[in-house]
C-alpha cells in the first residue's frame, strides 16, 4: 500500500482531529447540561432529544459512507455492520422518545423493560460482528497481551460484580420498587444481560485499541468506534447501578456519555470519508 502523507504530518493530523472531535464532544455536554441546569423538570426530555439527534447523525453519516463506498472488503463490511448497529439503537432511542412525547411516559415508566430492549440487544449483535470484522485484520504477533489481559481482567471484575448486584436484588426482594416502577424479573435479567453484551465488546475493543496505534490509515475508524463501545459500556455500567437504587433524577448524566458514543462514531464516519481518497485506506 502507497500512502502519499508523512508520517509526522499523518501524527499531526490525527492530533488535530482528536483535539477537534474532543471539542466537540464538550461544547455538546456543555450545552446538554446547561439547558437542563436552567430547566431541570424537563432533564429527561432535553436527554431524549440530544440523544435522538446524535443517533441520527450517527445512522446518516454511516449510511452515507455505505452509500458512497459499498460494503465490500474488511473495512466496508465492518462499517455496514457497524451502521446496521447503530440504526437499531437509533430506534430504540426513538421508542423512548415516542413515549415520552406522545404516550407522556414518565421517566420511571420506561426504565423498565420496553420496545427499545430487543432493538438495543440487536444492536449488540451487528457491533459484535463489527469489531471481529475488524479483527481480521489483526495479526496475532501485533497483540500486547499482557496490556490486553491486564485491562480485560479489570473489566471483567467490574462486569461480574454488575452481575452479582442485580441477582442479589432480586433474591433479597423480588419485585423491588425502583423510583415509581415495580421492577420484575424480566428486567432484572436485562440488568444482567447488558454488562455480559458489554464484556463482549469490551474484549475486541481492547485489542484493536491496543495494536496498529501508529497504522491510522487503516485503524483510524476502527480506533474510533472502538473507543465509542468502550464509552458505552462505562454508561451501562453506571446506568445499571443506578436503576437498581432507584436514582431516576440522576440517570441523564449517563445519556450523556450515551451521546459521546454516538458523536465518537460520527467521527470515525467522518475520518473514513474525509480521508478514503487521500491516505488511500485498505480495503
Amino acid at each position: 500500500m502507497h500512502n502519499n502523507v508523512s508520517p509526522r504530518l499523518l501524527r499531526r493530523l490525527v492530533i488535530k482531529f482528536c483535539l477537534g472531535l474532543g471539542i466537540i464532544v464538550i461544547i455538546i455536554n456543555a450545552l446538554v447540561i446547561s439547558f437542563v441546569s436552567y430547566f431541570p423538570s424537563q432533564h429527561y426530555s432535553i436527554t431524549v432529544i440530544a440523544l435522538n439527534v446524535t443517533a441520527c447523525l450517527a445512522t446518516v453519516y454511516g449510511s452515507v459512507t455505505i452509500y458512497r463506498y459499498g460494503f465490500g472488503g474488511t473495512h466496508g463490511k465492518s462499517l455496514l455492520y457497524l451502521t446496521l448497529g447503530i440504526l437499531f439503537w437509533f430506534i430504540g432511542d426513538l421508542s423512548l422518545a415516542y413515549g415520552h412525547f406522545v404516550k407522556h411516559n414518565e421517566e420511571e415508566q420506561v426504565l423498565v423493560v420496553s420496545f427499545a430492549d430487543p432493538c438495543w440487544i440487536v444492536g449488540y449483535v451487528f457491533f459484535s460482528l463489527h469489531l471481529f470484522t475488524a479483527l481480521r485484520f489483526v495479526q496475532r504477533d501485533q497483540v500486547h497481551t499482557f496490556s490486553v489481559m491486564m485491562v480485560v481482567i479489570a473489566s471483567g471484575s467490574v462486569i461480574a460484580y454488575n452481575l452479582i448486584l442485580p441477582s442479589g436484588f432480586y433474591a433479597n426482594q423480588e419485585g423491588r420498587m425502583i423510583g415509581e416502577t415495580r421492577t420484575g424479573f424480566i428486567d432484572l435479567v436485562l440488568s444482567i444481560l447488558y454488562p455480559i453484551l458489554d464484556l463482549v465488546l469490551i474484549i475486541p475493543s481492547v485489542i484493536i485499541l491496543t495494536v496498529h496505534r501508529k497504522d491510522y490509515y487503516n485503524f483510524m475508524p476502527w480506533i474510533l468506534s472502538s473507543l465509542s463501545l468502550l464509552i458505552n459500556a462505562i454508561a451501562d455500567d453506571g446506568f445499571v447501578h443506578h436503576f437498581l437504587e432507584g436514582s431516576t433524577k440522576e440517570m441523564w448524566i449517563w445519556d450523556l456519555f450515551f451521546m459521546t458514543d454516538y458523536v465518537v462514531l460520527v467521527g470515525a464516519f467522518y475520518w473514513y470519508n474525509r480521508f478514503y481518497d487521500t491516505l488511500k485506506i485498505e480495503r
